[in-house]
């Protein structure tokens, strides 16, 4: 058993010893229902798979993220003005989520409701923490503590609704829009005359990656991260002339980041020559912006389907934001409407 399956068991005995009623149940292992009890073999299953997707997980992050920087000693870093905050909004989101699918994996062996909103919690700081310690041993990062900040955030949102409501009705989402660079070529500020340009989208693409995981999760610029609220959940008798799955969503983005702080970048992050190639973005023409949005949305567990398994898709896919008509305005002052914006 490996070190992470070992913690994640050391969590989950205490709390079964609580659990009442824990006992065999008959409720077949494949069904989609959640156990009203304790069924055994659904608890196992999911400890290990659980434990497999963590290790997989790591190692898979480790090689396509961390293996191409050098690493260091175990050291802190202070971010929390990085990114124009984006990434603290993407720690924010993601400890929420973790939480609130550990929280339904446990529900589905039959842990009993507080005890699994407590182990989606623990699992989701888990996940997140680990993610900090190997930034601790990256050189270019290090342990940051405004991100474990926002991981609280993210998973004590999740438990204190949990606890007290026994449902969500604050969630939060994500969306992404492709942005469309300058295609114009950017030639170094040092060493003056150097020929060997680059272009944003280039840069971009160097710093975020490529592809749908990283519009999404990587990308600063195409990312906006959602709290959408169902205002029928707060307002007296339900509000029956509210549709149930109706949400309002507040967003915030990004626009114009190519480096965590300013406008400028080393072509090699790891030159230490005082001459090393480096670029600099007009900030007349692409200043740093903050977004924030209004919009609709869909909260998808709300719509009454009946079917279990169209269910669990529908919750799982609720991370994303539905696409809908927005108000944009930025820190710039520049007010913007979207016929549709996701």
């Amino acid at each position: 058993m490996n070190a992470s399956a070992l913690y994640r068991l050391l969590i989950l005995l205490p709390l079964l010893a609580g659990a009442p009623g824990a006992r065999a149940q008959p409720l077949p292992f494949f069904s989609m229902q959640a156990a009203d009890s304790l069924h055994y073999g659904r608890l196992w299953s999911a400890a290990g798979a659980g434990s497999l997707l963590y290790s997989a997980s790591m190692v898979g992050l480790y090689k396509s993220w961390y293996a191409g920087y050098p690493a260091a000693r175990f050291h802190f870093f202070n971010d929390a003005g990085a990114w124009n905050q984006m990434d603290k909004m993407g720690h924010w989101l993601m400890s929420y989520h973790e939480s609130r699918w550990v929280y339904g994996g446990a529900r589905w062996t039959g842990l009993e409701p507080r005890a699994a909103a407590w182990l989606g919690f623990a699992g989701g700081q888990l996940i997140q923490t680990s993610f900090e310690v190997l930034d601790g041993f990256s050189a270019p990062w290090g342990f940051s503590w405004s991100d474990v900040g926002f991981n609280v955030l993210g998973s004590g949102m999740f438990l204190a609704q949990q606890l007290g409501w026994g449902e969500q009705r604050l969630t939060m989402k994500m969306s992404a829009w492709p942005v469309r660079y300058d295609p114009g070529r950017m030639y170094p500020v040092q060493p003056s005359g150097s020929q060997q340009w680059t272009t944003l989208r280039q840069r971009a693409d160097e710093l975020y990656g490529t592809g749908p995981v990283s519009l999404f999760l990587k990308n600063y610029n195409t990312l906006v991260v959602w709290a959408s609220v169902n205002p029928r959940a707060f307002l007296p008798g339900r509000a029956a002339w509210l549709p149930p799955w109706l949400n309002i969503a507040v967003g915030m983005g990004a626009d114009n980041l190519f480096e965590g702080y300013g406008y400028a970048w080393k072509a090699d992050k790891n030159c230490l020559d005082p001459n090393c190639i480096t670029y600099r973005v007009d900030p007349v023409r692409f200043p740093r912006t903050r977004q924030f949005f209004l919009s609709l949305d869909i909260d998808a567990t709300r719509l009454g389907i009946r079917n279990r398994f169209l269910r669990a898709v529908l919750g799982a896919v609720n991370i994303f934001k539905f696409p809908a008509p927005a108000l944009e305005i930025t820190s710039r002052g520049r007010l913007r409407f979207h016929a549709l914006y996701f």
